[in-house]
């Protein structure tokens, strides 16, 4: 099989991605075209990718990328059958490149299935919050339409769906210290919290908690990546937590100033109490 295939386009996501972007287009250069779908850097992103003659297509997107927008216009800028989903803090070793293209030249496939495996502070973490995505598929395989965070649209009727073996894997190499993340926590509970979910009660938030600790940390053999893998684990449940108190909020209509009008009650009640 040739090693450059004309029918797949390798997206790569980018917002101020100088420092890593080159690495992410050499990774697929010789495998296909490259389509680099940025939203407005101003560092010189845009510049390496041309460099490197990879399309760009400029996208506002609105702090995320599978929304219904922001997908049907990159399915109008790809000009091949099939595309690959990507980003600029993630890399595939030439194996795995060589078993989706397999999958995308045998006619036999409309979605590739793959795991996303997480390194940490510069560990790799095993299968700690490895996770499974449709990220290869043709452009009518999956329906973005009302598409919300954290998913990724759903498989078309008759979609046929083939899952690569978990040794094929996208290397995701999050860059985030405790300080970043809160604030990429932050906006991405914001935005959930805009959509229509119900808080979940308190024993779902504590069987939850469990569970992501015993299945990430044990099960899932993270627990062989050190310190760095617990310190991912304490993230991700207090990304849960964050959210469900952010929905809490919602639902109850607090802000600050709502918040010190109740505080006001009790004040008056101790200035009462004085007299």
């Amino acid at each position: 099989m040739s090693r450059f295939s004309t029918r797949i386009t390798f997206v790569l996501f980018t917002f101020n991605e100088e420092k890593r972007i080159e690495r992410a287009i050499l990774n697929f250069l010789p495998f296909g075209k490259i389509l680099v779908v940025d939203n407005e850097s101003t560092d010189a992103t845009r510049q390496i990718a041309q460099h490197h003659g990879c399309d760009v297509l400029i996208n506002k997107n609105q702090g995320w990328v599978e929304d219904e927008v922001t997908t049907a216009r990159v399915q109008q800028a790809v000009t091949t059958d099939w595309l690959y989903w990507g980003f600029a803090d993630e890399m595939v070793e030439f194996d795995t490149i060589q078993a989706i293209l397999a999958a995308v030249e045998s006619d036999k496939f409309d979605i590739v299935n793959i795991a996303r495996k997480n390194y940490y502070y510069g560990q790799f973490c095993y299968d700690l919050f490895a996770d499974r995505m449709n990220r290869i598929f043709k452009k009518d395989a999956i329906d973005f339409t009302g598409n919300t965070i954290h998913n990724f649209g759903k498989v078309a009727p008759g979609a046929r769906v083939h899952q690569l073996p978990l040794n094929y894997f996208v290397h995701h190499f999050i860059s985030n210290t405790a300080k970043s993340y809160l604030h990429v926590m932050d906006r991405y509970t914001d935005t959930e919290s805009a959509e229509k979910r119900t808080v979940p009660g308190i024993l779902r938030l504590f069987l939850s908690s469990f569970k992501t600790i015993v299945l990430n940390l044990i099960l899932r053999r993270g627990y062989k990546a050190g310190m760095p893998a617990y310190c991912l684990v304490v993230n991700m449940v207090y990304y849960r937590w964050l959210s469900s108190m952010k929905l809490y909020e919602r639902d109850e209509n607090l802000d600050r100033m709502m918040i010190e009008q109740k505080n006001d009650v009790f004040r008056q009640r101790i200035l009462q109490g004085l007299r």
